[in-house]
């Protein structure tokens, strides 16, 4: 039979939030320095409340057609002043 348990520290392979089963004896050693014991959420009827109605689904905005996209991306390369040759490379780049 194992014991399961619900991790609150990193343990071997195990990180925190991971539940896993042991041995009796290796979770009596986790239980209160690595781990606690595991409790499952109760799932019954009454403790689950109602959920509320889903709202009305929206329609989506229009994608940007392509060109558009591509032109606002192109302009500001075009704008942009022309630099000297090697102003852009590392100074490691540069030749002597």
């Amino acid at each position: 039979m194992k014991t399961i348990v619900t991790f609150i520290r990193p343990w071997n392979r195990y990180n925190r939030g991971e539940i896993a089963g042991f041995d009796p004896a290796t979770a009596a050693g986790l239980i209160g320095i690595h781990a606690v014991p595991y409790r499952p959420a109760e799932a019954t009827p009454a403790a689950i409340p109602a959920a509320a109605p889903a709202p009305a689904p929206t329609a989506p905005e229009p994608a940007q057609s392509f060109e558009t996209a591509m032109a606002a991306l192109e302009t500001p390369a075009e704008t942009a002043p022309k630099a000297a040759a090697g102003a852009d490379l590392p100074v490691q780049g540069r030749r002597k």
